[in-house]
């Protein structure tokens, strides 16, 4: 029997994984310097803060339907790399206005939500990618890489973030997140010349394939729960982690670089989740498995009990469990919808389940802004924690619960050309 991890192991697939982790380890820079920015440099209130959360989110919500159809008629790697390009501007411009005295609210607005715009057809095609570089049956051993990667990035990022703030002030610290997108666009240009899904002359029109990847999402037996699941986890963690930074450094007096451990060393938790997901698929089934991830990630209370005298433990716990959670879950679910579309539908599949779980965010950051001011900080994170784990229902009652292993695949895409020319590929207009 062949060793299902060996495909997993090919040359574009390592640079996948490299491009992933070096633009997420800048990524998780960026997700404490840009608060920090806000909080330190331009004196925002913990509203102004969970607003600029909201706006870097929100353009899942405002672009996410579009996305997948203009994917589809997009050859991606250029897609990709076009968005790092121009995530690395935006990025540089913050210190270069910080060094000029020049540095506004509305600059770090207009920064949040511009990545959070290139970031939606992004993610999009990088989903979208995979499949393509392995044979179905190797996904999710490909999965769990990739996101050992991610826990990796994301272990080792926030407490890079915290000691460059502290070291070289907010703004400053932003420079290595440019520097990451950069060479993730450098990564990118070694994958193979992948063919858009909808070549010129067999495209239907926008609105209709907007409208077959909404339905193809809502009908799936295995997509719509998963997306009702995660759409409400994202809701919850996103109004919880609107309050969290304010919370720690104004009222458990934390500083940036004790913030960053927090956040850093919670991802060996999602590391460890994403390494167990094998032995947990074995030993309990696909279904239980993914329900057991929505569980956990309703660690958070923890982080809500908090002492004030000695927050530190009681944090770093209850973020760990939580990401070992959002680990398990991550694999398991990217991998059951890869698996079970076909792969003319996958961009639009992509872009729909990201509308659907991922505009929850800025209406959750939102709401964590809105509760914050009505409430506290402290209220505001105990509500999203309990409210959290409540995802696992969707799971329970759909016919997710009943897998014991991966469904068949509808479709085996082709592998890809390793011989294809390394051209620039031009993107295509919509029409």
């Amino acid at each position: 029997m062949q060793d299902p991890q060996i495909p997993a192991e090919s040359r574009h697939v390592r640079r996948l994984w490299g491009s992933v982790g070096v633009s997420l380890l800048g990524t998780q820079v960026t997700m404490l310097a840009l608060p920090l920015t806000a909080l330190t440099v331009l004196h925002a209130s913990p509203a102004q803060v969970a607003a600029l959360a909201a706006a870097g989110t929100a353009p899942f919500l405002l672009l996410g339907l579009p996305a997948g159809a203009i994917v589809d008629r997009c050859r991606p790697r250029r897609l990709m790399v076009v968005a790092d390009l121009a995530r690395a501007a935006l990025l540089i411009s913050v210190p270069l206005a910080f060094a000029a005295g020049a540095l506004t609210l509305a600059h770090l607005f207009v920064v949040a939500a511009g990545i959070g715009a290139l970031s939606v057809p992004f993610d999009v095609a990088s989903l979208s990618v995979l499949p393509a570089l392995v044979r179905p049956a190797h996904i999710a051993a490909a999965n769990v890489k990739l996101e050992s990667t991610r826990a990796v990035a994301e272990t080792g990022g926030p407490a890079l973030g915290g000691a460059l703030v502290q070291a070289v002030t907010a703004p400053i610290a932003l420079i290595v997140d440019a520097a990451s997108y950069l060479l993730s666009a450098l990564l990118l240009r070694g994958l193979p010349a992948l063919p858009a899904a909808a070549p010129t002359g067999t495209r239907e029109p926008l609105l209709a394939q907007i409208r077959a990847g909404i339905r193809f999402c809502l009908t799936h037996r295995y997509i719509r729960p998963l997306a009702i699941a995660a759409g409400w986890m994202n809701f919850w963690t996103q109004a919880l982690m609107a309050a969290f930074i304010t919370y720690a450094v104004r009222q458990l007096h934390l500083p940036a670089s004790a913030v960053g451990v927090v956040l850093g060393v919670a991802n060996l938790g999602y590391l460890g989740g994403s390494l167990l997901v094998p032995w947990l698929n074995r030993r309990i089934g696909l279904g239980p498995t993914i329900a057991l991830g929505a569980l956990l990630h309703g660690a958070y209370l923890l982080a809500a009990a908090a002492p004030h005298a000695r927050p530190l433990p009681w944090l770093i716990a209850g973020f760990m469990l939580a990401a070992a959670g959002q680990g398990i879950w991550n694999v398991d679910a990217v991998s059951l919808r890869q698996t079970t579309t076909p792969g003319p539908m996958l961009a639009r599949m992509n872009a729909t389940n990201r509308f659907l779980i991922w505009g929850t965010m800025p209406l959750g950051a939102a709401a964590g802004g809105l509760l914050a001011s009505a409430t506290d900080l402290h209220t505001t994170v105990t509500v999203a924690a309990v409210a959290i784990p409540f995802a696992t229902v969707a799971v329970l009652l759909s016919a997710v619960r009943r897998l014991r292993t991966m469904p068949a695949s509808p479709t085996t895409a082709p592998a890809p050309n390793e011989n294809a020319p390394d051209e620039d590929l031009a993107l295509t207009p919509a029409t």
